[in-house]
């Protein structure tokens, strides 16, 4: 089954691991980074691997930028080596000719899944379309390929940037990471009768470097979470086991927002699926056991619903 059908069929749970390619020039990460991917082949329907550019960002840098290996390439090894599905993020704001470029990639690389990306700020004058329009060049042209989205769920609007972006065939969109459920609960009860499926990002926690980051790329993160994830209810310094308490902080928030938004879904929701991201080595560990368990959760909710007559 290709990973359209699967991403259609509101029956079927679908699971998305988010990974950064590895750094450029360095042959023995990109050796690792394939024995990480392994790991984990079993668990996730497709490896989804972001565009890393070197944006203007406001606030302060919390790292410096790394050159990285071309997703495409990365994708294109996992597709012959693993036979795993692989999702590109391809940001369309920064070439005008993005038709070449997609024509390109699947024939070279056997990649046909993708997440459109805009740029980073409208206030921009970018030389490429946006995402609606590249949506639309890509039609007019005939490729077959699968589009998807990002989703802001507290952005103004959000609803109808979704709708719009589905009539232009995107089929799928990935959120932000998640630390609060509400906005996303907000969203999905008002994309009643969408058929595009959402996946809901979830990442793994296990130092405050890693909340100044998600906070840096524009995460919704509460100003008091980095203190329950870290500390949880004690104070002072984290202790020697606190790497491992704060995931299972993270892995407890995760579960408890997916149920909630399960639990408040309206009369014909979207599919839901959720998307995993791997976003520093330190955390490579926690972000596969997140993978695995939180997996399991929510394959249980879609199959609780399936037994239960509900989509």
């Amino acid at each position: 089954m290709d990973l359209k059908t699967k991403i259609l069929n509101p029956h079927l749970p679908v699971t998305f691991f988010e990974m950064v390619p590895p750094a450029a020039g360095k042959p023995e990460a990109l050796k690792s980074a394939m024995v990480e991917i392994s790991r984990i082949r079993d668990f996730a329907d497709a490896i989804n691997l972001p565009e890393i550019h070197d944006e203007s960002r406001g606030g302060d840098r919390t790292f410096k930028f790394v050159e990285r290996i071309e997703p495409r390439v990365l994708g294109g090894k996992i597709r012959k080596e693993l036979n795993l599905d692989v999702v590109l993020n391809r940001c369309v704001v920064y070439e005008p000719d993005q038709v070449r470029w997609f024509r390109e990639t699947q024939h070279q690389y056997d990649i046909s899944n993708f997440v459109l990306v805009g740029g980073e700020s409208s206030q921009i004058q970018y030389p490429g379309p946006g995402v609606v329009e590249a949506a639309r060049q890509l039609r007019d042209a005939g490729l077959q390929v699968t589009l998807g989205g990002i989703t802001i769920p507290s952005r103004a609007h959000e609803v109808d940037r979704i709708r719009r972006k589905v009539e232009e065939g995107l089929c799928f969109f990935t959120t932000q990471v998640l630390f609060d459920s509400n906005d996303i609960v907000w969203l999905v009860q008002r994309l009643n009768g969408v058929e595009a499926r959402i996946f809901l990002s979830f990442a793994p926690v296990s130092h405050h470097r890693d909340i100044e980051f998600l906070r840096w790329l524009g995460a919704d993160v509460p100003a008091d979470l980095d203190h329950f994830l870290i500390h949880g209810d004690g104070e002072g310094k984290p202790s020697q086991h606190s790497g491992t308490d704060a995931f299972e902080r993270c892995l407890d928030l995760a579960q408890r927002i997916l149920m909630d938004v399960f639990d408040n879904l309206p009369p014909d929701p979207p599919p839901l699926g959720i998307n995993i991201e791997h976003i520093n080595r330190r955390n490579f560990n926690f972000a596969v056991g997140m993978l695995d368990k939180l997996g399991t959760f929510y394959s249980n909710l879609v199959a609780a619903r399936r037994r239960a007559g509900v989509v």
